[in-house]
C-alpha cells in the first residue's frame, strides 16, 4: 500500500467516525465550541479548523462515496463550522 493510499483510508475512515459521532474533541457526550479566531482585515470571527476538499472528496460520480461525504459535510456544519 502507498503511503498516499494509506493516508487517504486513514482519513476516509476519520471522517466517517467524525460522521458517526464516533470521536469528539473533548470526550464522548461533550458539546464542543469551535476556538475562534479574527481575520486580520475584517475582524470576523471564525473557527481556527476548517475542511479542506483535495482527495477525500474526490469520489466522482459514485452515488455511495458522495452520500458519506454529504454526512461528513453535514456533522461539520452541525458541530459549529464554517469554513470548506
Amino acid at each position: 500500500m502507498s503511503e498516499i493510499t494509506g493516508r487517504r483510508r486513514f482519513l476516509q475512515w476519520l471522517a466517517g467516525m467524525a460522521a458517526a459521532g464516533m470521536i469528539s474533541p473533548r470526550g464522548v457526550g461533550a458539546t464542543p465550541s469551535p476556538i475562534l479566531r479574527s481575520v486580520p482585515g475584517s475582524g470576523e470571527r471564525l473557527p481556527v479548523i476548517g475542511l479542506g476538499t483535495w482527495i477525500t472528496f474526490d469520489v466522482g460520480t459514485l452515488f455511495g462515496e458522495r452520500e458519506r461525504r454529504c454526512e461528513v459535510l453535514q456533522a461539520f456544519f452541525e458541530r459549529g463550522g464554517v469554513v470548506v
